[in-house]
């Protein structure tokens, strides 16, 4: 349920993200956004022109959300997987919407498309000072690396017998274990060569 006290637009974002999460863009239901938004259908269309409109909407801000929230800092590349599946366990959501994005839209979402691809080039730099700092193999294309650290983060959410939770209680020893091995794959994966040390 949306907030209590939240303006009606903002109840509308936070139950759409609920909805689109679970339903995707076909199956969502704009009645149900509507009434878990304590709003009419008629005001929801007010701000959103349709339901394609709404769902792109909430896959940005999504997206804008993450670019802020797992950043490369310190040349740190191990904690900056880490921080990538700590977002993935608190915002699990967030990867379902891109899922559903990438299955249900025509490619016509230019603006999330955009803040996605302003942060990993964002990232990519950050790796590039990582290498040009030693403590990132320069054997690796950036732009490569990035995408094989966001497959390592991301793989327990994807993984098809991978359970985090039990009953609706998150099993907090699993997601810390799965969190390590995580930073120490990354950890090895970029560990500069010997013979580059020398």
């Amino acid at each position: 349920m949306a907030r209590d006290g939240a303006d009606p637009q903002t109840r509308i974002l936070e139950a759409a993200r609920t909805e689109f999460a679970a339903f995707g863009l076909a199956g969502a239901r704009i009645d149900r956004i509507a009434r878990s938004a304590s709003a009419s259908k008629e005001r929801l269309y007010a701000y959103y022109s349709d339901k394609q409109q709404l769902f792109l909407d909430v896959l940005e801000l999504n997206l804008r959300e993450f670019a802020s929230d797992a950043v490369l800092t310190d040349n740190d590349v191990p904690a900056f997987a880490g921080a990538l599946f700590d977002h993935g366990i608190r915002h699990h959501d967030h990867l379902r919407m891109i899922d559903w994005a990438r299955l249900e839209t025509d490619g016509s979402w230019l603006p999330a498309l955009e803040v996605m691809l302003g942060y990993r080039d964002e990232q990519v730099r950050r790796i590039r000072l990582a290498q040009t700092a030693g403590r990132v193999d320069a054997c690796w294309q950036p732009a490569q690396l990035m995408t094989l650290i966001f497959g390592i983060a991301s793989a327990w959410v994807h993984e098809p017998g991978a359970v985090l939770t039990h009953g609706g209680v998150p099993d907090v020893a699993a997601i810390a274990a799965r969190r390590a091995n995580v930073v120490c794959a990354v950890e090895r994966l970029i560990a500069p060569s010997v013979a580059a040390q020398n």
